[in-house]
């Protein structure tokens, strides 16, 4: 079974991807910030990072920085929805130190999971 840990600050956004991938067959964890995610990171084996930008203590990128630094191979999606220019730029910032794709909120459902899958795949 594949696990995926979602980073973000919002406890709203946290539940509802948690509840998009409740059908799916992966394990779940979740932190609000970039520090509790790299714990979470270190201490459990994970197959794609799912991390917003923008966060209180350790933002997105840093946490990217962190991440690769760890584990090069870490697969992760990177999420936004911090203005339009603003959060374009963070995301492209974002997937030039690594993140393989990047999404920005709101985004539906069926985009989630068919960028989950192929990340997964």
């Amino acid at each position: 079974m594949k696990t995926i840990l979602i980073v973000d600050d919002d406890p709203k956004m946290l539940e509802l991807l948690k509840h998009y991938l409740r059908k799916e067959e992966v394990t779940t964890l979740a932190a609000t910030d970039g520090e509790k995610g790299l714990s979470l990171f270190e201490s459990n084996p994970v197959d794609l990072v799912i991390i917003d930008i923008f966060m209180p203590n350790m933002d997105g990128i840093q946490t990217i920085m962190e991440l690769k630094q760890k584990k090069p191979e870490c697969s992760i999606l990177v999420i936004s929805g911090g203005g339009e220019f603003t959060g374009l730029e963070y995301l492209k910032q974002a997937k030039a130190l690594g993140a393989k794709e990047a999404l920005v909120k709101p985004f539906t459902q069926n985009d989630f999971l068919s960028t989950v899958h192929s990340m997964l795949n």
